[in-house]
């Protein structure tokens, strides 16, 4: 399964009060349910910062269509595949990036 994570900055003009009605109706919004949702965290940053980030796995990009359905009125959402950092490189990364800088 492929891992996702999307960044949700409230829209240019978003003021307090429409803030914590968007955290008032988030208590009601139930994730995609082709989604594996492995956490979701409201920030307290900065306006041009995200207020909130989501991070899941799923078969395919459809349920970052379905968060951008359900909270573009809010938002600006930007979804973005991602990895798990992991413990060994494989095998193959070293011959992949040797080809990549001889061009």
């Amino acid at each position: 399964m492929a891992l996702y994570v999307a960044y949700f900055r409230f829209r240019p003009g978003t003021n307090v009060l429409q803030g914590l009605a968007a955290f008032e109706r988030r208590k009601t919004f139930e994730h995609p349910h082709q989604a594996t949702l492995i956490g979701e965290y409201w920030v307290n940053a900065p306006e041009d910062q995200p207020q909130a980030v989501v991070i899941w796995e799923a078969e395919d990009e459809g349920p970052g269509d379905y968060y951008e359905a359900a909270w573009g009125d809010l938002f600006e959402i930007t979804i973005a595949p991602a990895t798990r950092p992991v413990a060994e490189l494989p095998d193959t990364l070293s011959d992949e990036l040797l080809r990549r800088s001889q061009g």
